[in-house]
């Protein structure tokens, strides 16, 4: 007689214990389930960090007013100083080997190329890109904040687009003219970018050719 009054209790109850360890299960796959969820827009969140990265800038390259104007001042000569980095705000505008815009030869010992040099404001620009990886220097591109990256060695050089600032190993230097941003490229002064590499740059009217010559 007991065993069967156990058993009508258990069947009367079972219905509840039933529902509250469904519920329990339910819990607990909403729990794992919730988990899951954060951990996947955690790692979301990880990806799209890591894309940023790519195109990720220093502190001092993102602000605007980190690449204020310098102040420069030209002082018409008739000295050649198109291919030197005075590093200077009193910039010595002498007279260009280029009257137009025009395809030159550019040569370093026995590699050869061809490109366009553009002279404007007094100096000669080219894609600071191809320049800096033709000198051996490695190259990061910036596309969104059109900022140039480039390293060689001990050397770092930063410049952005639409200013006359580049910052040489971190510490910002004024540049002879602004830089622009064309076809994909940013157009640096030739002699800022040679010098800063080591090298200069010299005019072969006789091959009608830039030369880049190791800076003694």
């Amino acid at each position: 007689m007991r065993i069967i009054k156990i058993l009508l209790i258990m069947i009367l109850i079972w219905p509840f214990v039933d529902t509250k360890i469904a519920k329990a299960d339910d819990e607990n796959d909403y729990k794992k389930y919730e988990g899951d969820v954060h951990k996947k827009h955690d790692d979301d969140y990880e990806e799209e960090d890591e894309d940023k990265e790519e195109d990720d800038d220093y502190d001092y390259y993102k602000e605007e007013d980190e690449y204020e104007y310098y102040d420069q001042r030209y002082l018409e000569t008739s000295s050649n100083t198109w291919n030197i980095w005075t590093r200077s705000t009193y910039v010595n505008k002498g007279e260009l080997p280029l009257k137009e815009a025009k395809e030159i030869q550019l040569k370093l010992e026995n590699n050869t190329l061809s490109l366009y040099l553009i002279p404007l404001d007094g100096e000669i620009y080219v894609p600071g890109k191809i320049i800096a990886e033709l000198l051996g220097a490695k190259v990061i591109n910036y596309d969104n904040s059109k900022i140039l990256e480039i390293n060689k060695g001990d050397t770092e050089l930063i410049f952005r687009s639409g200013t006359n600032v580049v910052y040489y190993n971190e510490i910002k230097s004024p540049i002879p003219a602004v830089t622009f941003y064309l076809n994909d490229n940013i157009y640096v002064p030739i002699s800022v970018i040679s010098n800063g590499l080591g090298y200069v740059a010299e005019w072969q009217e006789m091959n009608n050719a830039v030369v880049l010559k190791l800076l003694k």
